[in-house]
């Protein structure tokens, strides 16, 4: 090109729109690690160089044209000649196809630039602001000015001839990066902030997109924002976000509450019965058959329906949180606030009533209490009473009125406390492909979320609840606003996507070299040092409190010394088998209430209770902690005995059985005396009677010996399994496990959110099937750890992802070889 005299001098840097031309040059410029360097789809080698974050490495002399008379320019002069600039004639019978990658410009659609004192301002052109016609009708070539104008005034910001003044310098006003709407053309790097909505935007129904349907300007800067559609009907691609938890279904409920019934009718029967027949069954003497029907059955048949409702609020609790998000209730903390793991034993919980379920929270406080009293009042159900029959008096057993008509009330209540979570659950979705039971079924949920960059350096935080912002999310099908493909997962509506390589499919990976170090975070840029991950003092800070070394001493001591206790009073000087003074009136009343019946039947059945509710918790956290424990392993674990297990929602004795196959022992020991130390409830009501003493000439409480050896017998038991309560080196981790945030922290810059193994599956069994074979590329299966790894952002991270990956250092482990 030739240089013009007069006002239209364009120097060498005119732009010839006619004949465009390409040159290749070596960049100046330096790509830093980003969430595209990890990308590993078809589009990483094009999208990532418009993505990605690009520093300027200005040369260390001035190059052969910045020493020219006409190069080394101001941006001014650079924009002065813009506004220059003339466009030539086009042919109209040879349009531009809007795919076309030419530049264009006319000197009726260059930006106006107003001078300011010694600086340049700039702004982003208004399609109002155009004088004239268009070059090409119906045709905004705004997004390829403005991109010509941000590529002819970076050179000099890169060679670092910027002009400043003492106001401000141009630099931060109008910086290299700038992010403007480019319309499609793919130089976004990220957006200045996130957005954030206080109300829920109602969903679209769902129509088929196409490429001529997509929008072609957002309403915000954000350049793609997630934008939520209902599921497509009869498509295999996307399947129905209805599944419940077969206990959780219509059936399996009706069942549990036609049991509840089925106890209320024979409550209520013996009750009327008794009532109108003076007694129900003579009494044949202690030890008998009658004795054993009326003092240990009527805890036999409500033992099952506790250990159900126990699946059941299991399964409650699982589904819950993902429940709320797909009905997109205003709730900005579900994620971090209600707990996966059931909170519902000893003390009730009412977490969900804060979280808007009022009929979660109704059901499981019903559950609650049938637990806590149903055992211990039912074993006082029956009563031996003197009756007067034909002018001869006769022992028969009697229904005790007021204890009958409190066990109808309770078994009511949670009655309607299971219909109420039946009625929950027809009247809405849960969201859910499957039963998200296990580590890997959440990496498939959240693989692609956009609120991923919440959880930074939440790893090794104590609280992770304390370091989230409240949003409001959605759990179902979303699209990006500028593309037609439809995923599944975790999102905040119309926020934009944030993580990028999330959205690409991994085909080229791109590697890191090897033999490189672990990479250190930088400590002004992230203020938190990367020492941190590797400090004893967080890696094993947390392990429930009743799980903690100090606690689990004191409940050894405590336990066998109660039991050395209660066999010691039992023995010495005969005191059980001789009997012993009730010290209360013995004589029932006209329904059949004995005080000194009630209270050792009663008391003793709650105590054993309490010992059978207060192992639940231990069994749990030893179940939900049993992945960890494999992923701290030195060498890592395979997927089906680390994040596939799911020994939270497995059945009682279904989780004994497997954990024996997986060699878990002390979670299949523990899943064990979770379940058999019900017997001590049932055998502790059921043993004392008081009875006439003839040879004393008084009323003595008097035990079922052979029942007495059996209480005595679990409590050993029960008191043994406590020395396996030991919690190990590898069952302590940084924070909690509870809640779907507390997991999350360990996944969020996972390369495992990415990994092809893991990617968008469609079912449970395709996601079995890709874990536990392997993959056709590599000859063994992966191996899983939970130690420090090298994220998905370059840097160091503690959490989940494969022991080894290519290209990259392996996993760090620290707990060795300790238990």
């Amino acid at each position: 090109m030739s240089n013009t005299p007069g006002p239209r001098n364009f120097s060498l840097r005119n732009v010839n729109s006619s004949k465009p031309q390409v040159y290749r040059t070596n960049s100046a410029q330096s790509v830093a690690a980003s969430d595209d360097y990890y990308s590993f789809s078809e589009r990483a080698s094009e999208e990532s160089r418009v993505t990605a974050m690009r520093y300027a490495t200005p040369d260390s002399r001035p190059s052969s044209q910045a020493s020219s008379p006409t190069a080394p320019r101001t941006r001014g002069a650079v924009i002065e000649e813009l506004n220059h600039l003339a466009q030539p004639a086009q042919d109209p019978n040879s349009p531009r196809p809007p795919t076309e990658s030419t530049v264009r410009f006319g000197e009726d659609r260059i930006a106006r630039i107003s001078p300011k004192s010694d600086e340049t301002v700039r702004r982003v052109p208004r399609s109002d602001e155009y004088a004239g016609p268009a070059p090409t009708p119906g045709m905004d070539d705004t997004p390829y000015v403005q991109f010509a104008l941000n590529q002819l005034t970076r050179d000099e910001e890169v060679s670092g001839v910027g002009r400043q003044d003492s106001v401000s310098t141009d630099r931060d006003e109008y910086p290299a990066d700038r992010l403007v709407w480019d319309a499609g053309l793919g130089y976004f790097t990220r957006t200045r902030t996130p957005i954030r909505y206080t109300e829920t935007p109602q969903r679209p129904k769902y129509k088929s997109p196409s490429p001529q349907a997509l929008p072609q300007r957002p309403d915000s800067i954000d350049p793609e924002s997630f934008v939520a559609v209902d599921s497509p009907e009869k498509s295999l691609m996307y399947p129905a976000l209805d599944y419940l938890p077969f206990v959780l279904r219509s059936w399996a409920l009706l069942l549990a509450i036609l049991s509840c019934c089925l106890m209320i009718a024979g409550i209520v029967f013996c009750n009327i019965w008794s009532n109108r027949h003076k007694g129900i069954w003579e009494y044949d003497g202690k030890g008998g058959g009658r004795y054993f029907v009326m003092q240990f059955v009527p805890q036999v048949l409500a033992a099952p329906i506790i250990i159900w409702t126990f699946v059941i609020q299991a399964a409650v609790y699982r589904v819950a949180p993902f429940a709320i998000m797909a009905a997109e209730r205003k709730k900005g903390n579900v994620l971090q606030g209600l707990s996966i793991l059931p909170r519902n034993f000893i003390f009730p919980d009412f977490s969900h009533f804060r979280h808007g379920e009022p009929l979660f929270g109704f059901a499981l406080f019903t559950i609650w209490l049938s637990n806590f009293f149903s055992i211990p009042l039912i074993s006082c159900l029956f009563q031996a009473k003197y009756y007067s029959i034909d002018g001869q008096g006769v022992w028969k057993w009697s229904s005790v009125q007021s204890v009958g008509w409190t066990l109808v009330g309770s078994y009511g209540l949670l009655t309607i406390g299971l219909l109420l979570i039946l009625l929950r659950f027809v009247r809405g979705w849960t969201g859910l492909m499957w039963d998200p039971v296990c580590l890997a079924d959440l990496i498939s949920i959240i693989q692609r979320s956009n609120i991923l960059h919440d959880y930074e350096h939440s790893e090794t935080v104590p609280r992770v609840r304390d370091t989230l912002d409240s949003r409001v999310l959605r759990l179902g099908y979303w699209k990006l606003s500028m593309k037609p493909e439809i995923f599944y997962g975790i999102g905040e509506v119309d926020a934009p996507i944030r993580t990028r390589s999330l959205h690409q499919i991994e085909k080229n990976r791109e590697r890191q070299p090897h033999g490189m170090t672990k990479v250190r975070f930088d400590l002004e840029n992230n203020g938190n040092s990367n020492d941190y991950l590797y400090s004893p003092a967080a890696r094993y800070r947390w392990t429930p409190w009743f799980l903690r070394k100090a606690a689990v001493i004191t409940w050894i001591i405590i336990v066998f010394a109660l039991f050395i206790a209660f066999v010691t009073v039992s023995f010495v000087n005969n005191a059980i088998k001789s009997g012993f003074p009730p010290k209360l009136p013995t004589l029932p009343s006209t329904s059949a209430f004995s005080a000194s019946n009630f209270l050792y039947s009663f008391v003793p059945a709650l105590i054993g209770n309490f010992l059978f509710l207060a192992l639940q918790p231990i069994d749990l956290y030893f179940r939900a902690l049993q992945p960890f424990v494999e992923l701290s392993s030195p060498n890592g674990a395979a997927a089906d005995k680390s994040i596939l297990l799911a020994y939270p929602s497995a059945l009682p004795i279904q989780a004994t059985m497997q954990a024996i196959i997986n060699s878990h022992w002390k979670v299949a020991w523990l899943s064990f005396m979770s379940l058999i130390s019900i017997a001590i409830p049932i055998i502790a009501g059921g043993i004392f009677i008081a009875l006439w003493y003839p040879s004393d000439n008084d009323v003595r409480i008097s035990a079922l010996m052979p029942a007495y050896y059996a209480l005595i017998g679990f409590c050993a038991v029960y008191a043994v399994s406590f020395l396996a309560v030991w919690p190990g080196r590898r069952r302590y981790l940084p924070h909690d496990i509870a809640t779907l945030s507390d997991l999350m922290s360990f996944l969020y810059q996972s390369p495992l959110l990415a990994d092809k193994l893991l990617r968008e599956p469609r079912s449970k069994t395709d996601l079995v099937t890709r874990l536990i074979v392997a993959p056709p590329s590599e000859r063994l299966r992966p191996m899983y750890g939970f130690g420090i790894y090298v994220g998905r952002d370059g840097k160091e991270h503690l959490g989940i992802d494969r022991f080894t990956r290519p290209g990259r250092t392996d996993m760090l482990i620290t707990t060795g070889s300790m238990k």
